[in-house]
């Protein structure tokens, strides 16, 4: 769940902008053009070095030349001690498809664009694991004199369990990044400290364009963790309306799922059949709702789709351009 409200939030350049550039040394901000932002698609970097982790990658033009991005959500309680290795993979993967591309297009490149590694960590507890590969190499001081022929690499850390509230709030300027780092970071049961800021900023976030269908994300990520429901109150009563109706239809889905999920245990084996087709007819009608009505071709592929499809599609429903692109 942490994974796909990072991906579907981040995946818009305004927002993973405003998440980046506070992480950046001033000068190196400045000299980004950030209006090329650009998020490459999946299958950029080979599937074999993706994991579970929300992972996303972004071409941008930085002092006049062209670079990368990777930005990482690490959500472990305990921080991965090996994680700067395990990204200098992922740049080494990025690296390898930016030059199968250019040998695609029959360029022939000396030098590799510079790749900026982020991690946003919204673990229980603060981040206590090296951020550096010098960190996790085993280097005696014996032999010291090896560290200038060893690989370096550090990560920019934006770790959300060590962020105080205000200084995630005076370090961005979009509401709906606030609000989605808030929910990440309280995402673990307990929203109650922070319910005023997050519903402060859920309404402002609402009230943009596409706001109402950028904040359902986050209000199903705190439906589905707040375990409080005097927090949720609270929460809704400082919601407007139409961010009010959001969550109540999202509270409405998470209970639907509830009673699905209890039926589905007790049912025998060959009903599996008339349940499938139920949660296709909810996926045709909420599409319709997104995109109008929809061609028979359409019905069908949602019909037939397995549910790890389906989960992909309800993940990125609000942020495709349109129905063909989600279902691509």
């Amino acid at each position: 769940m942490h994974d796909a409200l990072f991906k579907a939030l981040a995946s818009s350049p305004e927002v993973a902008a405003d998440i980046l550039r506070p992480l950046l040394d001033p000068a190196v901000a400045a000299a980004i053009d950030w209006s090329t932002l650009e998020l490459m698609p999946g299958e950029f970097v080979d599937e074999t070095l993706r994991t579970t982790r929300a992972d996303l990658v972004f071409r941008v033009r930085m002092y006049g030349r062209e670079g990368f991005v990777f930005a990482l959500l690490e959500h472990q309680s305990t921080p991965d001690a090996l994680m700067p290795f395990r990204v200098l993979v992922y740049i080494v993967g990025i690296w390898r498809a930016w030059l199968k591309d250019q040998s695609d297009a029959g360029v022939t490149v000396s030098r590799l664009p510079p790749v900026i590694p982020v991690v946003v960590h919204n673990g229980l507890h603060p981040w206590s694991a090296p951020v550096d590969l010098a960190g996790v190499i085993d280097l005696p001081p014996e032999l010291a004199a090896l560290r200038p022929y060893l690989p370096d690499l550090t990560l920019l850390l934006d770790d959300l369990a060590a962020t105080d509230d205000d200084r995630i709030e005076a370090q961005h300027h979009v509401a709906l990044t606030i609000a989605t780092l808030l929910a990440l970071k309280y995402g673990h049961g307990d929203i109650d400290p922070v319910v005023d800021r997050l519903g402060h900023h859920i309404g402002l976030a609402s009230a943009q364009p596409g706001g109402l269908e950028a904040i359902h994300h986050v209000l199903y990520y705190l439906d589905e963790r707040t375990e409080s429901p005097a927090s949720t109150r609270r929460l809704l009563d400082r919601l407007p309306p139409d961010a009010k109706e959001v969550y109540m239809t999202v509270a409405q889905q998470h209970r639907n799922e509830g009673r699905e999920e209890g039926r589905e245990e007790g049912r025998e084996e060959g009903r599996e059949e008339g349940r499938v087709e139920e949660r296709a007819e909810m996926l045709v009608n909420l599409f319709r709702q997104r995109f109008g009505d929809l061609a028979p071709r359409h019905i069908e592929r949602i019909r037939r789709a397995d549910a790890a499809t389906r989960d992909r599609w309800v993940a990125g429903v609000f942020t495709a351009a349109s129905l063909d692109d989600l279902l691509a």
